[in-house]
C-alpha cells in the first residue's frame, strides 16, 4: 500500500517537473533557434572581449600561455553561478498562474528550473571547452575539480536564488539592492586575476568570496600546475549546503504568501 502511494506520488511529481521544464524551455528560450543561441553567445563574447582587452594591455596571462583558456576558466565557473542564481529567483514569478493549482507548489518551479539550468550550463560549457580544445594548446585536463567546482557553482546559486525568491517577494527594494550589490561581484571574483597576486591585507578579505574558491578549484582542472592553496572546500561546500537548505526552509515557511501576486 505505501509502495503504490509512493509511486502515484513519484509518477506526479516527474509528470509536473516534466511539464515545467518544458514550459520553461519555450517560455525562455523560445521557439527559434536564435533563443538557445544566446545562452552560448553570453559567456563567449564575454571571454572574447576579456581576450582582446587584457591581450593588448599585457604579453602573458596571469596563468599558462592562453589568455582566451584563462579567461574562459574564469568566467565559466562565475556564470555557472550567476545564471543559476538568477533564473532560479525568478522561478516563482515565472511560474505564479500555475500556483493557483494546488498541485503545483514553488518547490515544483524551482526544481524544474534547477534541471533545465543543469543541461544548459552542460551543453554550453561542452560547446564553449570544445571549441577551445580545437584551437587554444591545452595541457592535461583533471575533469574532477571541474565537474566539483560545476557543482558546488550551481549548487550555491540555486541556494542564494531560492533564498532571493522570498526575499524579492517581500521586498522590492531588497531586489533592487542586491543588484546593486552584486555588480561588482565579477570583478571580485577572480575571473580576470589570481587570488595570489592581490597583495595584503586585500587578499585576506577577497578569500571571504566563495567565488574566488570555486573559480580557482575549477581552474585546476585545466591547469596541472597549478595548485590554489588558497581553496577552502570546507567553506564553499557548507556554504552551498547551507545555502540550499535555508532558501528551501525560507520557502516552505512562506509558502502560502509566495502564491499571492506582490
Amino acid at each position: 500500500m505505501y509502495s503504490e502511494t509512493l509511486q502515484k506520488s513519484l509518477k506526479r511529481q516527474f509528470s509536473i517537473t516534466f511539464a515545467l521544464i518544458v514550459r520553461e524551455m519555450t517560455t525562455r528560450y523560445g521557439n527559434k533557434f536564435g533563443g538557445y543561441m544566446w545562452a552560448v553567445l553570453d559567456p563567449v563574447l564575454t571571454i572574447a572581449i576579456l581576450t582582446t582587452v587584457f591581450s593588448a594591455i599585457a604579453h602573458i596571462p596571469p596563468l599558462g600561455r592562453s589568455f582566451t583558456l584563462f579567461f574562459a576558466t574564469g568566467y565559466a565557473a562565475f556564470y555557472m553561478y550567476r545564471s543559476t542564481s538568477d533564473q532560479v529567483s525568478a522561478a516563482v514569478e515565472a511560474n505564479r498562474a500555475l500556483l493557483s493549482y494546488p498541485v503545483v507548489r514553488p518547490y515544483d518551479a524551482i526544481l524544474s528550473r534547477v534541471l533545465l539550468q543543469l543541461v544548459t550550463l552542460f551543453v554550453v560549457n561542452a560547446l564553449l571547452f570544445g571549441v577551445l580544445y580545437l584551437t587554444v594548446p591545452f595541457e592535461k585536463i583533471n575533469l574532477g575539480p571541474i565537474f566539483l567546482a560545476s557543482l558546488i557553482a550551481i549548487g550555491l546559486g540555486a541556494g542564494v536564488g531560492t533564498a532571493n525568491i522570498v526575499w524579492f517577494h517581500l521586498n522590492s527594494t531588497y531586489q533592487q539592492i542586491w543588484g546593486i550589490i552584486n555588480r561588482p561581484a565579477f570583478i571580485v571574483s577572480g575571473v580576470f586575476f589570481l587570488p595570489e597576486s592581490i597583495p595584503h591585507p586585500f587578499r585576506e578579505y577577497l578569500m571571504w568570496n566563495p567565488l574566488v574558491h570555486i573559480i580557482g578549484l575549477f581552474r585546476t582542472g585545466f591547469y596541472p600546475t597549478y595548485r590554489a592553496g588558497y581553496v577552502s572546500m570546507p567553506y564553499i561546500v557548507g556554504l552551498a549546503i547551507f545555502s540550499l537548505v535555508f532558501g528551501f526552509v525560507l520557502v516552505w515557511l512562506f509558502d502560502a504568501r509566495l502564491r499571492e501576486p506582490k
